[in-house]
């Protein structure tokens, strides 16, 4: 079954391409068979993919009606994907709360700033309202981006995190260069951002969040 995972923050500058596209391209490279769909006016992710550096398959859809019948039309594709990544700009707009409505997972970036917290947590109970209304379970969790780990800035604000009751994987995607670099170059990240995202991709798959990981045939990537 294809696993629809959307990357949702109202705040923008959180990090949300950096995020899906980190995470895509490593699941492309463990053989997952992955479609993104951006939806950011900006394009960032469409700029990416369009590289073709990696093997997924790209689209870009600005009608937020739309969005959730191109979702339904790639679900139905031969060979089927693994899992569609949908993109999202950073306000609370229709797109958002259709890209939550077709997703089985929200990623919620966040970097280490009261602003972007509290995007995080705005936006993790815009998740909820979503999933309760339609009467369906959509796992959300925020990931920390751009953060140097053991800095007190970092601390406390996945302490305000934790004390609100908002889900978080405790991997971080770290200040590094190659998530910048991996923007120009089309990419999958290198060096130690490489390192950095393959550790929130295990944090997911230590949880059981990513379908593809969990059906125990796929090779693992070097």
């Amino acid at each position: 079954m294809t696993q629809v995972i959307s990357v949702v923050q109202e705040k923008g500058g959180a990090g949300k391409t950096t995020l899906l596209t980190a995470i895509a391209s490593l699941m492309d490279e463990d053989g997952a068979k992955i479609a993104v769909i951006d939806t950011d006016p900006q394009r960032h992710l469409e700029a990416w993919a369009k590289k073709d550096q990696t093997s997924l398959d790209w689209l870009y859809e600005e009608d937020d009606e739309k969005l959730i019948p191109t979702v339904k039309a790639l679900k139905k594709a031969d060979p089927a994907y693994d899992a569609i990544f949908v993109d999202t700009a950073g306000f609370k707009s229709a797109m958002s709360m259709h890209a939550i409505a077709a997703a089985n997972l929200i990623l919620i970036p966040s970097k280490a700033n009261e602003a972007d917290a509290k995007g995080a947590k705005r936006t993790f109970s815009h998740v909820q309202s979503v999933a309760e209304t339609m009467e369906k379970e959509i796992p959300a969790l925020v990931v920390m981006m751009d953060v140097d780990t053991h800095t007190n800035i970092t601390q406390a604000i996945t302490d305000a995190l934790d004390a609100q009751k908002v889900p978080r994987l405790n991997a971080m995607c770290a200040h590094r260069t190659g998530f910048k670099e991996m923007t120009s170059t089309g990419q999958s990240p290198q060096g130690s951002a490489r390192r950095s995202a393959k550790s929130v991709l295990a944090d997911l798959q230590g949880r059981g969040l990513i379908s593809f990981y969990r059906s125990g045939s796929w090779p693992k990537s070097a």
